[in-house]
């Protein structure tokens, strides 16, 4: 984490790795307002339904996805859901 409004993930976002991830956006009383996907290196639809869970946790607050991995916006068009991932 760069500084408290900016979430950095890396690695995997998968089925194996979601879950915790899930619990610590359950925690944290103020969600970041951006979700920085540089470093990660490998994501499945887990990782896809944990991005579409932090839109649907901000509600109203703008949550802005930075660099998105190829692999998640291929998901996301597959699942025709392009346009929650976009800012």
């Amino acid at each position: 984490m760069t500084d408290p409004h900016t979430w950095q993930f890396s690695g995997e976002l998968s089925f194996a790795t979601v879950p915790t991830l899930l619990a610590q956006l359950k925690s944290v009383p103020n969600l970041p307002t951006v979700i920085d996907l540089q470093n990660v290196t490998r994501t499945d639809s887990a990782g896809l339904a944990l991005l579409i869970e932090f839109r649907k946790q901000a509600r109203e607050k703008p949550v802005i996805f930075r660099h998105l991995p190829d692999q998640l916006l291929s998901l996301a068009a597959v699942c025709g859901v392009t346009e929650l991932l976009s800012g």
